[in-house]
């Protein structure tokens, strides 16, 4: 299959710079053009609209980078944008973001950043695009059901569906026989009745005006109905139910159309499958708790570490998920997902021998290294899973939490010494849990940190081994780990955390290397 070859063009006044992007882009195989006025791109967008990508110059002679990008949302809003200045204006970058460019750069930059900032944007703009692609597709094809079910609801006298027709008043005018026979009761009999007359066998009850607003708002009213089953009273029956304007030519409503749908096997069904979709994740949740026991079994002083951990992670998560910065990012799956899938941060130490994993004293620096081999063992392990299986959101999570635990916010952390944002945020989450336990807990090199302790000594690390925002709101919520600690330690019936009449000094965060 041959490889897809894309094409940016490049808006600088500075010819040299533009032909050096150029050159750049061009090794790395994709095509590039560069011009240096809003006139030329222009007419290269005109020649050829096939460009994936455009980066431009803020400020130039005559007309500006904003020129062109405002043209460019006009006539192919689609196309990325990604902005290059040397004169960095924060407000600026944040107006062109909201309006739709991608990013902004600003000069100096090295080349190398420059291309991997290009080629994200190319990714990150070719998924919206198959997405945009597929939702057309998905509408498409809900339009086209949506008329077919009209042409259905237009059968009044189906016998798979309840019609029921108001005058302008919502008084009954027609009754089919589907819901006749539901009812019990003849066409007549309800017929110059208020639709209220329904309420003695479907609740929730109907009430007409509450009806008319609701069709007013959004053009019809639907509601889940159910009513008693008359050959099992125990069992109810489900409806969908609607109710659409009916109007002249004028677009006067002159009258109304409810239709009932029973969706009573369909609900059982979707009953069942959540029920056996719940008796999975459970049986899923045993087998991740279980390989994470592969590690653990060993060492017998961990105790409750694996619980406490992903107690830990799930309270700082639901914080997190309140909190302006991480809210759009922490949902109701990521904090049931970490749950889940914390316990499998140390799956990697099924590989490290004995000598060393249960050494009572300090690890030597080669045996660290042999000890620092755990998060690419876990990796290697979920990942075969993986390749396997395809894209599972706990193993993805998994994956990044027993990789990338051990990376410190500055850099300094392994095994790949990522800074950051480059960090995934489960994987900082475990990172502030672990090291709580860590410092919280009995081992055969320690005693237990009393909690203060444990928390002063964390302080240290904000801006270095934790990010700054993330560690604030765990310090906010420190109390809940303390709660969770003390719920464990009762379980564990082990003797209390000893209070160390001594000041914090640095060299005790040491140790912890050694985790």
């Amino acid at each position: 299959m041959e490889e897809t070859t894309y094409k940016a063009l490049i808006l600088d006044d500075e010819q040299e710079l533009g032909e050096t992007l150029s050159l750049a882009l061009e090794e790395e195989g994709i095509q590039a053009i560069a011009v240096t006025s809003v006139d030329e791109a222009i007419q290269e967008l005109k020649n050829a609209s096939d460009f994936d990508i455009v980066i431009s110059d803020i400020y130039l002679p005559e007309k500006s980078g904003k020129d062109f990008f405002e043209y460019s949302l006009t006539h192919f809003p689609d196309l990325p944008f990604i902005f290059i200045t040397g004169n960095p204006n924060f407000e600026t970058a944040v107006d062109f973001l909201k309006k739709g460019a991608y990013d902004y750069i600003s000069k100096p930059f090295l080349i190398p950043q420059f291309i991997q900032k290009v080629k994200q944007v190319i990714e990150e703009a070719q998924r919206r695009k198959q997405e945009k692609y597929l939702v057309d597709d998905l509408r498409a094809i809900l339009e086209n059901r949506f008329k077919e079910l009209r042409i259905y609801q237009d059968l009044f006298e189906s016998k798979k569906q309840g019609v029921l027709i108001l005058d302008s008043e919502g008084v009954v005018v027609r009754v089919n026989p589907w819901l006749e026979k539901f009812i019990g009761k003849k066409e007549a009999e309800l017929k110059d009745h208020p639709i209220a007359i329904l309420n003695e066998y479907l609740s929730p009850s109907l009430e007409f005006p509450e009806i008319c607003e609701t069709i007013f708002k959004n053009g019809e009213w639907k509601r889940e109905l159910r009513a008693p089953d008359p050959r099992n009273p125990e069992r109810p029956l489900i409806f969908n139910a609607s109710i659409i304007p009916v109007q002249n030519e004028e677009g006067a409503t002159f009258a109304y159309s409810m239709m009932l749908d029973d969706i009573t096997s369909i609900r059982e069904v979707e009953s069942r499958l959540i029920e056996s979709l719940q008796r999975t994740n459970l049986a899923q949740e045993a087998i991740i708790f279980g390989l994470a026991r592969l590690a653990e079994y060993r060492d017998q002083e961990t105790g409750y570490h694996l619980e406490r951990i992903r107690n830990y992670c799930k309270v700082l998560a639901e914080a997190l998920s309140v909190h302006p910065q991480y809210r759009n990012v922490i949902s109701d799956s990521f904090i049931e997902t970490i749950y889940r899938t914390a316990p499998l941060h140390d799956i990697g130490k099924v590989g490290i021998p004995d000598y060393i994993l249960l050494k009572p004293d300090r690890l030597t620096p080669a045996e660290y290294e042999i000890m620092k081999t755990h998060t690419l063992i876990g990796y290697q392990t979920l990942n075969s899973i993986r390749e396997q299986y395809g894209e599972m959101e706990f193993l993805n999570m998994g994956i990044d939490i027993t990789y990338c635990h051990h990376e410190k916010f500055d850099g300094t952390g392994y095994p790949r010494g990522l800074k950051g944002d480059q960090i995934p945020l489960s994987a900082q989450i475990v990172a502030i849990a672990d090291v709580y336990d860590a410092l919280t807990s009995t081992r055969t090199y320690k005693k237990a940190f009393s909690h203060e302790l444990s928390l002063n000594t964390m302080r240290v690390e904000r801006g270095k081994h934790f990010d700054p925002q993330l560690f604030d709101v765990f310090l906010s919520i420190a109390d809940q780990f303390n709660s969770i600690r003390e719920e464990f330690k009762a379980k564990e019936k082990l003797p209390s955390s000893v209070e160390r009449n001594l000041t914090f000094d640095v060299s005790a965060w040491d140790w912890l290397e050694d985790v």
